[in-house]
Parts: C-alpha cells; sequence; structure tokens
C-alpha cells in the first residue's frame, strides 16, 4: 500500500497552544488544521496497524475551547484505540454499569500524537479508568518473572528516546534501559483506576519544524513501534 502524503509540522502550529492563546476562539481554525493533520497520521497508522493484523479506530481531540477542556486548549490529540467491535464487546461483557467506560473510545489504551506549544508526541497510554487493561499488565508482569522480562525485551526494541512515566510525576524510566527491578518498582507503585500510563516519545518544536516531510513521518513510525505492546496489554473477555 503507497504511503499517505503527510503534511509537515510548521512553526505557527505550535502557537495555539501558548498559555495566552490557548481559550482564545480566534485560533480555532488554526487548531483544526493542526487537528486534520494529527489525524491524518493517525489514520495513515491505521492502515499500516490493518496491514499487520491490527484492527484499530481512530478519533481526534476537541480543537476549540468548551466545558470538556475547560475552555482552554492545551495541546491537540489524535488517537488509535480498540476497534469499534473489540470495544462493543467489551461493553457487552461488562454489562450496563460498567459497559458505557468500556466502549468510551478515549476510556482505552491508546496510541496517540499530539502537539503543545514545545513538542510533537508520539505515545501509548492507559487512561486511568480503563483499568481492565492497566490490570492485566500489571498482574501480569508482577506475577511472572518471564513475563516481565519480555515487557522490557520490547521496550529496548522501541527506537531511541522513548521513555516510561507515570500520571502526571516527573520521573522517567527509558525505554532502552529497561530493567525488571526499575519495572517492578513502577508497577507496585501503579494503581490502575487512580494513574494514567505514559510511554512516550518527544520531538521538539524546532526539530519538527526543520525535519519537514521527515517529522510526521517520524510519529507515524514511532506509533507504528508501539503496536507490538499496545497488543500485548489490551486485555479481552
Amino acid at each position: 500500500m503507497a504511503q499517505t502524503q503527510l503534511e509537515p509540522f510548521l512553526v505557527r502550529d505550535f502557537l495555539a497552544y501558548e498559555r495566552h492563546r490557548q481559550d482564545d476562539p480566534e485560533y480555532n481554525a488554526l487548531r483544526l488544521s493542526v487537528r486534520r493533520k494529527l489525524k491524518s497520521i493517525v489514520d495513515d497508522v491505521k492502515k499500516r496497524a490493518k496491514e499487520l493484523g491490527h484492527d484499530m479506530s481512530s478519533q481526534a481531540g476537541i480543537h476549540h475551547p468548551y466545558s470538556f477542556n475547560s475552555f482552554r486548549v492545551r495541546e491537540q490529540r489524535a488517537y488509535l484505540c480498540r476497534s469499534d467491535k473489540e470495544r462493543k464487546k467489551l461493553a457487552k461483557f461488562f454489562g450496563e454499569a460498567l459497559g458505557k467506560d468500556a466502549e468510551t473510545h478515549y476510556i482505552q489504551t491508546v496510541l496517540e500524537a499530539c502537539v503543545d506549544d514545545q513538542v510533537v508526541e508520539a505515545a501509548l497510554r492507559i487512561h486511568p479508568q480503563a483499568w481492565w487493561d492497566g490490570e492485566n499488565l500489571k498482574k501480569r508482569l508482577l506475577g511472572s518473572e518471564d513475563a516481565m522480562v519480555e515487557w522490557c525485551t520490547m521496550l529496548k526494541a522501541l527506537p531511541v528516546g522513548f521513555a516510561l512515566r507515570m500520571h502526571d510525576w516527573k520521573k522517567l524510566y527509558w525505554a532502552r534501559s529497561a530493567n525488571s527491578q526499575e519495572m517492578r518498582e513502577y508497577f507496585e507503585t501503579y494503581t490502575p483506576g487512580e494513574h494514567w500510563l505514559h510511554l512516550v516519545r518527544e520531538l521538539p518544536k524546532e526539530d519538527a519544524v526543520e525535519m519537514g516531510d521527515e517529522a510526521p513521518e517520524w510519529v507515524a513510525t514511532s506509533l507504528c513501534s508501539l503496536l507490538p505492546i499496545w497488543r500485548s496489554i489490551l486485555w479481552m473477555p
């Protein structure tokens, strides 16, 4: 399959997310253009993932000030999650009380492209409310040394620059130097239902602009490299 022509990042793309513009509706059009740019990247990754046997759904975040984002657009996101079919299966299993969360596209383990005023990010994130995936991962890794070794091996196979962090905490666990001791420390603290899990690779805005057409491909390639880890995390009834 021929690769989609992805649009490069421009200096102006980052301006709409500077603090004094985050609540300014005059920048909605610019943010919409960034939203479309990110959506085209994840849609391209969706096609590549399909060729590798992964069925995914793509979504894009809100680009205008709204109650959902506290009337402030701090960053722009587009992401990939479980397919509609898999989310419906989860929802059916959990029943009416919990099923709504399980079917919601953003309360998932997602692969995400993100832009704020400083960086472009390619990330895997487990939403705090996606406890079914978080618990699946935590129990598997803490319950089996073989599973922990496999996890560390997958992290080490990622491109340079990926780091694991928890919620809004500052400590980074660099993927290329992952070891069982540090990962055990991480997952003994990680609490599904309470904490975000982030596995992130960042590209500073100056580099993203300078790279031109290579920058969106950097994001797409980074997200594709996360596919084996993403699939290993997903819990299904």
